[in-house]
């Protein structure tokens, strides 16, 4: 059993280790240690030179991504695209159901942003400031080349600090990026939280025990969950997790960590520090949407249990 958790493992992280190497993202690779923090996925790699290209892009429309940026998201460019098209929509509906106004979303930030799958499909007005963040700086250059304007990006890290000032932005939202926070998910969840105004809305998706379900289901095409749920069994068969009264679990290590979390655990700590205004499951794929509120001034203070 052993022997395939390791294969399992091996092929999730292979798509990154293809590109930097396994003195980064081996075993005893920089990646893969817990004890170092600030990661990010470097521009060059393991390459001892930087080198961005000029922007020699002339569509009038917004510049589609080369196919090695696009490939993990769908088969066609047609699937990516529209993939990105109906998650945007989907955000702006969740956050609208909960009484929103969607006009209002003027200062956005993607938090995760990849090459931009999403955020260059979000809704945008004339006074609209729309940013996208990311710690793969590879795919952060491709975006400034060729999507600025209309959105301007930047490359962060896994320490939980972003270069915006408090109350900067009505909405941020963040796709498949919790999903990979194993050891630092609160101090995000945070500094998320500081960057938006008093009002503003946190849109996050998870890995929860409905994921779980949808990942294990004996009646679902075996294909279609994928590695993802290869990995959720062969680490129950290796540790029996699922047997377990379990809060959260995490495989692997940050950026490279799968994450789940137990919704109602989840929900009950972060609704200490913002209003939580709607648990959505199988909102984007088969991961659960969390939405926040932030209250009037600063978060408050988490509220010490009271006892008898």
């Amino acid at each position: 059993m052993a022997a395939a958790w390791k294969n399992v493992r091996g092929r999730a992280l292979r798509p990154i280790a293809r590109r930097l190497g396994d003195a980064v993202l081996g075993e005893r690779g920089l990646l893969a240690n817990r004890f170092v923090s600030a990661k990010l996925l470097p521009l060059s790699g393991d390459r001892p030179f930087l080198l961005v290209g000029e922007n020699r892009e002339t569509d009038p429309d917004l510049p589609v991504p080369p196919p090695e940026l696009w490939r993990r998201w769908g088969l066609t460019l047609d699937s990516y695209l529209n993939g990105g098209r109906a998650d945007a929509e989907r955000i702006v509906a969740d956050v609208a159901a909960t009484g929103v106004d969607p006009t209002s979303l003027e200062r956005v930030l993607d938090f995760g942003c990849a090459e931009g799958r999403v955020l260059r499909f979000f809704p945008r007005g004339d006074d609209a400031d729309l940013w996208g963040v990311d710690v793969n700086a590879d795919r952060i250059a491709w975006c400034q080349q060729n999507l600025t304007p209309p959105f301007r990006f930047a490359t962060t890290t896994t320490a939980p600090h972003l270069p915006f000032a408090d109350e900067t932005f009505d909405l941020v939202y963040a796709i498949s990026v919790f999903t990979h926070i194993s050891e630092l998910a609160d101090a995000w969840f945070l500094e998320l939280l500081r960057i938006v105004r008093p009002g503003g809305h946190l849109y996050l998706t998870i890995h929860d025990e409905h994921t779980i379900e949808l990942l294990l289901d004996e009646g679902a095409d075996p294909g279609s969950t994928g590695e993802l749920g290869d990995l959720v069994r062969a680490f129950d068969a290796e540790t029996g997790v699922l047997s377990r009264n379990w809060a959260y679990f995490a495989v692997h290590a940050d950026p490279g960590a799968q994450v789940f979390f137990r919704t109602s655990d989840l929900v009950q700590r972060w609704s200490l520090l913002a209003e939580s205004r709607a648990v959505n499951p199988a909102s984007i794929g088969y991961q659960t949407a969390l939405i926040f509120r932030r209250g009037e001034g600063n978060p408050p203070r988490p509220r010490s249990p009271r006892f008898a």
